[in-house]
């Protein structure tokens, strides 16, 4: 089993991935980050586990979630996990968005009906910081600072306060027990 070796212990998962990928720097890819990852003693945080690394995000597995407590019948994004995204995006100073999730349709087996659905993002006006998905979470943990000026510019790491992913977590807690 891998161990990161750093001045302080780290605790939160994303502050772990991001001191990893920092220690790494340039001589691994996000798939062999990844691997790497997977490989060691990661911290689960408010139920979430590392599942990958790809273009500056972390994807965490989020716990099981009841289709019905995300989607109203229309495929769009119920009222109470609304509610919720615009309380942490204000808290973070972030913008949310519900956009459709393009390339994928659900049929209700009961009326075969096909829908699309939404999921939840949040931005800093510049790009992704945050997308809750029923299935998944991903939260960009390095990426373009108000100082950059050019495309071909390194991304840094983004802050992120300790308590993101608890804070976040009130969009999965569910009916199911």
């Amino acid at each position: 089993m891998n161990t990161l070796t750093v001045s302080r212990p780290i605790t939160h998962l994303l502050d772990t991935v991001k001191a990893f990928r920092a220690n790494l720097g340039e001589a691994v890819n996000d798939d062999e980050l990844t691997r790497l990852l997977r490989d060691t003693a990661l911290p689960r945080e408010a139920e979430f586990a590392f599942l990958s690394f790809s273009a500056g995000y972390v994807m965490l597995a989020v716990p099981p979630q009841e289709m019905s407590d995300w989607y109203n019948d229309q495929g769009w994004i119920s009222p109470e996990k609304e509610k919720t995204a615009r309380v942490i995006a204000k808290k973070y100073g972030l913008l949310l968005f519900e956009p459709v999730d393009s390339t994928s349709t659900f049929q209700d087996l009961q009326t075969s009906a096909t829908r699309v659905h939404h999921h939840l993002e949040m931005t800093n006006g510049r790009q992704t910081i945050i997308v809750a998905h029923p299935q998944f979470l991903k939260i960009r943990l390095f990426g373009k600072t108000p100082e950059h000026l050019y495309a071909w510019e390194a991304l840094c790491p983004l802050p992120h306060r300790c308590e993101l992913l608890q804070d976040i977590s009130t969009l999965y807690h569910t009916g199911i027990p």
